[in-house]
């Protein structure tokens, strides 16, 4: 896959400018030098990135585990994800089956930038924007593509594509910042050092007189935690399924019945459900309450009164 998005960006704007043209009064010489800019920034990650392949099973998991969490415990999963690599080139599967969609990140001064490619057996379809992002909130910034994609017969149908382009790089951060964040939990996903091509593919590539080369992908798999968190949040959708379990979470303490006790007994705080706990950060405001006591306070301190 990085062979393939080098090759085209090599050629690129060229590659791109041949396929989406003709364009309205050409392309002015100050967007073919930015387009050029980003040819040599998109190389110069490619030529570091980590590849990594999530199958569909893994994505879904990674998805339901990102939006089932509240967003605070969203937000503290992005924030911790320790990237194992500066620059990541993550692969998921396209659920058509016509291809697979690519996200681009990297991660600059605590900030996620995240662009999203599809790459498909007619060709290449480079990102609009990228997506830079630091916890929940995030900023759109357009590329030169985008730009020239305006000025072509196939150009962008305003808004709607830009929206639909966000969504699925936000989709993205939650799988990639997810994903980083679960590989500390033993379990829960599985990383293994693969060939790129499958085997028939460089047997039939050997014989054409073209060998494909030797590359390694880190192929990324639910381990047996991350089998039973996918179950679970599914089995939470499902409520006629009596035989599942939640995933894990913490239960509070409370008080309950206790059958040789005429008085409730008090049920210490403790773990229920399937697989390893994600920490969470849940925020309680009081403002009423908040704002008396310190009405109190001031009024203790100065002596006023009320």
């Amino acid at each position: 896959m990085i062979d393939t998005l080098t090759k085209f960006f090599e050629s690129y704007p060229q590659s791109f400018l041949d396929t989406n043209g003709p364009f309205r009064g050409g392309i002015s010489p100050e967007l073919m030098d930015r387009m050029l800019e980003f040819r040599d920034r998109q190389l110069h990650v490619l030529s570091y990135a980590h590849h990594y392949r999530v199958d569909q099973e893994t994505v879904q998991m990674l998805t339901d585990l990102a939006y089932g969490t509240k967003p605070a415990g969203r937000e503290e999963i992005y924030r911790e994800a320790q990237f194992p690599f500066p620059a990541l080139l993550v692969e998921c599967p396209d659920p058509t089956g016509e291809g697979s969609y690519v996200a681009l990140t990297t991660v600059v001064d605590n900030c996620m930038y995240t662009q999203r490619m599809i790459v498909t057996a007619n060709g290449i379809v480079p990102s609009l924007l990228v997506l830079k992002s630091s916890g929940l909130k995030g900023e759109l910034i357009f590329t030169p593509t985008y730009e020239a994609a305006l000025l072509g017969p196939k150009h962008p149908e305003g808004e709607a594509a830009l929206k639909g382009e966000s969504e699925v790089c936000s989709h993205f951060v939650a799988v990639v910042a997810t994903m980083c964040s679960m590989l500390k939990y033993k379990g829960m996903i599985e990383t293994e050092e693969v060939q790129a091509f499958s085997r028939p593919e460089r047997r039939r590539a050997e014989k054409a007189g073209k060998p494909l080369p030797d590359t390694l992908v880190t192929r990324v798999r639910l381990g047996s935690a991350g089998k039973i968190q996918l179950k679970a949040t599914h089995v939470e959708r499902d409520t006629d399924d009596p035989s599942g379990k939640r995933r894990a979470h913490w239960v509070a303490g409370h008080y309950m019945k206790h059958m040789a006790r005429p008085e409730k007994v008090f049920r210490m705080p403790h773990i229920r459900g399937a697989g390893p706990v994600i920490p969470q950060t849940r925020r309680v405001e009081l403002p009423e309450i908040a704002d008396q006591l310190a009405t109190k306070e001031r009024l203790a301190t100065t002596g006023e009164v009320e």
